[in-house]
């Protein structure tokens, strides 16, 4: 047995398949660039349980295969790949720190020669201090102060915004329900959100795609950075007692278009927005570019 495992070609070959770990996490990453990542109800514990093992189990044949050149090469990009996952789920702490403890062990644990650990070790922490610094100066400065919670059936009991909206559940089942939100060809969904700012808040809908969301069994992969406005004026503590979906008809052509009809209070009159397409995708949503 210590022959087998002292063998290098029986290295080599743990070291390539534990590459597999390196492009799951590469690929998550990128894929967190382009969707929002929504676990699905109930599943975040077995899913933290099963990244976790296999974030042990594939860190186990790494340091076996720690002097092998590409488990050295794959110990000095994960740190960067980290990195971009930490910033792209910022709080999503279930998925960034199984990598990050990866990333971290075997960057120190890999037959990596010194000088280079050094150099680029320097490298590394001021990348990661220096651009989570740059992240949240971001968001502060583009984003303000706001927070913008999604008003639905999942508002959390002990948050300050469930707490302005919980004699209006009946209202916001009724409004947010699947049937309601999605248009009738599927493309398009609408959404209401809670603005909280510096002044007096607001409601606001808006309009994504529906049909571009990737549904897997523990986590949704949500289309994000494409999402048109259809108000920002609804008053803060007051669900629209009236938004769903309607075609209208172009009086001139006769061509029939999708259209978001709303009213935000029981005393307006309903208003209506003709959809005719979304704006360009906004890569740079997760630094708070709006």
């Amino acid at each position: 047995m210590k022959e087998i495992l002292g063998n290098v070609w029986v290295k080599r070959c743990v070291s390539v398949f534990s590459a597999a770990y390196f492009a799951v996490i590469t690929l998550l990453t990128y894929a967190t660039f382009l969707y929002k990542l929504e676990f699905a109800e109930g599943m975040t514990g077995p899913f933290l349980v099963i990244y976790a093992s296999a974030s042990v189990f594939f860190l186990v044949l790494m340091i076996y295969s720690r002097d092998i050149f590409l488990t050295r090469i794959m110990s000095l990009l994960m740190m960067p790949v980290a990195f971009c996952l930490i910033l792209l789920n910022m709080y999503n702490w279930a998925l960034i720190i199984p990598p990050f403890v990866v990333a971290l062990v075997m960057f120190f644990a890999a037959g990596t020669k010194e000088n280079v650990k050094v150099i680029l070790g320097t490298i590394f922490l001021l990348m990661y201090v220096l651009g989570i610094v740059a992240y949240f100066v971001l968001n502060m400065l583009i984003g303000g102060s706001s927070v913008e919670t999604v008003i639905d059936l999942s508002l959390d009991p002990a948050g300050s915004v469930y707490q302005i909206y919980s004699g209006q559940m009946k209202r916001i089942s009724d409004v947010t329900d699947e049937a309601n939100t999605y248009s009738p060809d599927g493309a398009y969904r609408f959404y209401i959100t809670d603005l909280q700012d510096s002044d007096k808040g607001a409601v606001k809908i808006y309009v994504v795609p529906a049909n571009q969301d990737i549904k897997l069994k523990y986590f949704t992969l949500k289309q994000k950075g494409i999402r048109k406005t259809i108000t920002k004026n609804g008053t803060r503590g007051i669900v629209p007692p009236n938004v769903g979906w309607i075609v209208e008809t172009d009086e001139t052509t006769g061509e029939n278009f999708l259209a978001v009809l709303y009213q935000l209070t029981d005393e307006e009159l309903p208003k209506s927005m003709r959809i005719r397409g979304l704006p360009a995708k906004n890569y740079f949503e997760f630094l708070g570019i709006s």
